[in-house]
């Protein structure tokens, strides 16, 4: 948009207090004032301040002045101004949008227009701040002077540093195998309540080193340390499994993943990383420099890739993430891929992230439809994704892995040759229909998970209360080194399987005929009727189940066996899990703000079950009823109560934003009760607690037919695959085995 030699004068100009440094998810008011400029603001001008897509700051509320969030707009001169929240009000990113309209009189040089976010004045406790981190967060001011629809941007915004609250809680990153007296890296974090890295904590936190444990000091000291701490050449000098633990008073204790050392490791090790997210050159927070650092210094991954939305991408800012990736690319330490999110409208194809082998790539984007300036670049771009298919074939290496970000991917385009994974976990949910899509169509893909950040914490990405439902996932790749060359080979062999973020270990593999182990990912033949299957797992938390799922092109999927056979339940503990999404666009989160109330049973405690924010979670909990906030994209929620003086014909009442329905105890005495709603497996299950397996860690063997009773055989490959949950509701999916008959 341009400006004016001197818009200061013409346009005016926006003042912001205080500004001083805002502590993440703190409750304050901020008084932001617009001076207006020479040009005044006409009968029916508008004035727009915005902030990012991304923010979770507190939706400004006009109506209840003691409620959070309530915000004032008053101006000095004679015009009467009316304001709006409008959540798609102005240019991305900055869409998020307090609408100014100017009307019955104009405005002039030096009248004031003045928001008061969180307005105190009538007792209102204030506004809720955004929760992660942001260096330069900003109230953008946009001013249509003349009421023709055209906005110009005023210089000289003035900016936040949003900076963490004080640390609540331990974190320990370790590998999840390594060999004998093989040296690795652990990881120690302090971060607050919203997931950021406690960056002011200067306390010492205590470790405890497991028997055989070497190079790990006892005690860590965080002062000038920005909240966490990498310690170097450890070891693990006898096999088994390890496990590092920290503790220090006040904060909550942390634990790493059980570590298999192992006395030899094989040709493929495990690596951990999060492919995908962006940084605010596009849409998402902080600069893509800040993103890679994150990655690799603060969440700890292994590998990391950039996926700016495309037709946001300039040339410069192209040519700038190929020579920070190539900077940051440390093979051995931490692997940066190249690339970009492919972003078309889902019928052309939808969201497709593009990851490059080689630096120095060229960029093919959807369109340009936020870049201006690049006349001759427009000639590089491929639209629909059938045209980037052919454009990339002719190219240098490069993976093409569809997901589910704000718009779904259109899975019926697929190229197998460029697409061997699709991603079905990330911040935006947990979405099994995808893959569920893939097998029917008979594609022969492995999964993956990712962050999808925007908020400058890729590989650690926690919600927050803004559009992102769950934390974000990882992708464990089973590679045999730590090279981009490493990582590439295993994402297109399929040797890779997604978690919801935990570092969890699953390792699956099969005989074929010949006795020869396959492992997860592959395709091959075998003549009998049944696969032979070992499924090794260790978890972060207990595993409570895992199932082995078999797909059939043109079918569809269903679970085949089950570890433990059978479900041993207590009676004394009841689970209410919600779940689901409204649709597969981009509106898919639901709302189950509500409670539970029994009828001749006392809950004599409350727990929560699954919740992935702090902004989520218990509310209330008294003898008769547990009362919660929630949302849900594809994932599981819920509370579990310990029961006390059960009597005949007791009653559950559930009632949530979404649903209300009531439950009689002695229906779940056999098996739990199911309440459907519809939408992408939008439901409510109530049953006695499951008590799993009782352990972190399963080990067994099962003989899975390759075709059911009451299906033909398919001529084509059977997809079987594993989904393993942990009591915590944590969740890990291997990439399936692709078996044909013959």
């Amino acid at each position: 948009m341009a400006r004016a030699p001197d818009a200061r004068q013409m346009f005016g100009w926006v003042e912001l207090s205080p500004q001083d440094p805002v502590v993440a998810g703190s409750t304050g008011s901020f008084q932001l004032t617009y001076h207006v400029g020479e040009y005044g603001i006409d009968d029916g001008g508008t004035v727009k301040v915005s902030v990012r897509f991304a923010s979770d700051w507190g939706k400004p509320q006009f109506d209840d002045p003691q409620g959070l969030n309530y915000t004032t707009v008053h101006t000095d001169g004679p015009g009467r101004i009316q304001a709006r929240f409008d959540p798609k009000g102005f240019i991305r990113p900055w869409q998020k949008c307090l609408v100014i309209d100017n009307a019955e009189w104009a405005l002039s040089k030096g009248d004031r227009i003045t928001v008061t976010y969180g307005d105190r004045s009538q007792g209102g406790p204030g506004t809720v701040a955004q929760t992660f981190r942001e260096y330069t967060f900003e109230f953008r001011v946009a001013v249509d002077a003349f009421g023709t629809g055209q906005f110009v941007v005023l210089d000289d915004q003035p900016t936040l540093e949003i900076v963490p609250a004080e640390a609540a809680k331990l974190v320990v990153i370790t590998p999840t195998r390594v060999e004998v007296g093989e040296p690795f890296a652990v990881g120690v974090k302090v971060e607050d309540t919203w997931g950021n890295p406690a960056v002011g904590h200067g306390g010492r936190v205590q470790v405890d080193v497991p028997e055989g444990g070497d190079g790990m000091p006892t005690s860590v000291d965080f002062a000038d340390q920005e909240g966490v701490v990498r310690i170097e050449g450890v070891r693990c000098t006898k096999a088994g499994r390890s496990l590092f633990k920290a503790t220090a008073d006040g904060l909550d204790s942390g634990e790493g993943p059980p570590i298999d050392v192992v006395e030899q490791m094989g040709p493929f090790r495990p690596f951990w990383g999060d492919l995908h997210g962006q940084s605010e050159e596009t849409v998402g927070t902080n600069s893509v420099e800040d993103y890679f650092r994150f990655a690799r210094d603060v969440s700890l991954v292994d590998f990391t890739g950039h996926q700016g939305n495309d037709f946001q991408i300039t040339p410069e800012f192209w040519e700038w993430i190929g020579r920070c990736a190539k900077d940051f690319d440390d093979p051995g330490r931490f692997v940066v891929f190249p690339g970009y999110e492919w972003s078309a409208t889902t019928p052309a194809g939808g969201d497709r992230n593009v990851h490059y082998l080689e630096d120095g790539q060229p960029i093919h984007r959807t369109s340009h439809w936020q870049i201006a300036g690049d006349e001759s670049g427009r000639a590089s771009d491929r639209y629909p994704v059938g045209e980037l298919f052919e454009q990339l074939k002719k190219g240098r290496p490069a993976l093409v892995v569809p997901h589910i970000g704000g718009r779904p991917a259109n899975l019926a385009f697929h190229d197998p040759d460029l697409e061997p994974i699709i991603e079905i976990y990330s911040a935006w949910g947990q979405f099994e229909w995808l893959l569920e899509e893939a097998i029917v169509r008979g594609y022969q893909v492995g999964f993956s998970g990712g962050s999808d950040d925007h908020k400058g914490r890729p590989g650690a990405s926690y919600p927050g209360s803004s559009s992102f439902g769950v934390y974000g996932g990882l992708t464990c790749v089973l590679a045999a080194e730590l090279t981009r060359a490493g990582i590439f080979e295993a994402l297109k062999a399929r040797r890779c399987y997604a978690t919801s973020g935990q570092r969890i270990a699953l390792d699956v593999s099969a005989k074929d005929d010949e006795g020869i182990s396959r492992l997860m990912g592959e395709a091959f033949s075998v003549t009998g009727p049944d696969l032979s299957i070992h499924v090794d797992a260790t978890g972060t938390h207990d595993i409570e189940e895992v199932l082995v799922v078999r797909g059939h092109p043109g079918v569809g999927t269903q679970v085949v066996d089950r570890f433990p056979e059978t479900t041993e339940r207590d009676k004394r503990r009841l689970r209410v899990v919600w779940s689901g999404a409204r649709i597969k666009g981009r509106d898919r989160i639901a709302t189950w703000d509500g409670e539970l109330r029994l009828e001749g049973a006392q809950i004599s405690q409350g727990d929560g079950y699954a919740f992935d924010s702090a902004a989520e979670g218990i509310r209330s909990v008294s003898a008769d009823h547990v009362a919660w906030q929630s949302v849900t994209s594809g994932d599981e929620d819920g509370v579990i109560v310990e029961l006390a003086d059960v009597g005949r014909g007791a009653r559950l009442h559930f009632q949530s934003a979404l649903t209300e329905f009531h439950l009689e105890l002695d229906r779940i005495e056999d098996g739990p009760f199911v309440h459907p709603l519809g939408g992408e497996g939008l439901q409510v299950c109530v049953e006695y607690l499951p008590l799993g397996t009782g352990s972190r860690h399963v080990s067994f063997d099962a003989e899975i037919p390759l075709s059911g009773d009451d299906k033909a055989p398919s001529m084509e490959a059977t997809a079987v695959y594993v989904r393993l949950t942990q009591v915590d509701g944590a969740r890990a999916w291997s990439s399936p085995f692709y078996v044909s008959r013959g």
